[in-house]
């Protein structure tokens, strides 16, 4: 089955949450507002979210080749295949469904620098062979060799959290949800327009440019200029356009890539 690349939604469609797919949609389709603002489909992890507080990615599982280490051999394979075997390394075994949605990477040797869409996996134990399946209009368009080494990333929308403190970041930014979602449940996701916004200690104006605070999970703080910003302090996902008092929410015209 395929889906469109964009729905177009009516105004308080955006306000869902549910403990099933929304409308059976894929993660991450894209829903347009009304007023031109941009949502994607996602799904909170293993804690509840609240609205106007940034979300990322849940965290990575550097044994399946996305660390510093080639954990992940992939056996050989022809182009356009579609059912790739991979084995894995380290000490973290590959759970069934666990990529549903997401990426394979070839990280090194003979078709490395391409990128594949998952449809699903089965399971392994480390040492062991799993077998991921990619969606049957993207096989291989060039063939692995024996030492061609992969990564497997989950969709960065199927297991959302809010985003913690500090300056590391376990994924990437993924938007803002607009109301309260239970922990599992689905929901759409803002990432451009205008939209709530939870803002830390610091003082916010408007026209400013936001980021992420390291101090209040979830939370918004001013840009600042320092040569000890990381580079997280400085992706910048939208703009100030009404103010609000610290711990009090604030209008936001977001602006997540």
């Amino acid at each position: 089955m395929s889906f469109p690349n964009v729905i177009y939604g009516k105004y308080g469609d955006e306000k869902v949450a549910q403990s099933t797919a929304i409308g059976g949609l894929p993660y991450g389709q894209i829903l347009i507002h009304p007023r031109g603002y941009v949502f994607r489909h996602g799904r909170a992890g293993t804690a509840a979210l609240l609205p106007g507080q940034v979300c990322v990615a849940g965290s990575i599982i550097p044994d399946h080749g996305c660390g510093t280490a080639d954990q992940l051999l992939a056996n050989t394979a022809a182009i356009g295949s579609t059912s790739i075997g991979v084995t894995a390394g380290g000490t973290t075994a590959i759970a069934a469904n666990y990529y549903d949605g997401g990426e394979l990477f070839v990280r090194d040797d003979t078709g490395e620098g391409h990128v594949y869409a998952i449809n699903t996996n089965n399971s392994t134990a480390t040492g062991s062979t799993a077998t991921i399946s990619l969606e049957k209009t993207d096989g291989l368009v060039v063939a692995l060799g024996a030492s061609a080494t992969v990564g497997l990333r989950r969709n960065p929308y199927r297991e959302v959290i809010t985003r913690p403190t500090g300056s590391a970041q376990v994924g990437p930014t993924v938007g803002v949800p607009v109301l309260a979602v239970s922990a599992g449940f689905y929901t759409w996701l803002q990432q451009r327009g205008i939209g709530p916004g939870l803002v830390a200690a610091t003082a916010i104006v408007i026209g400013q440019p936001v980021v992420a605070s390291t101090a209040t999970a979830g939370a918004l703080a001013p840009i600042v200029a320092s040569t000890t910003n990381t580079v997280n302090d400085l992706q910048v996902l939208g703009h100030v356009i009404a103010v609000s008092a610290s711990t009090e929410y604030a209008l936001i015209n977001w602006n997540i890539p």
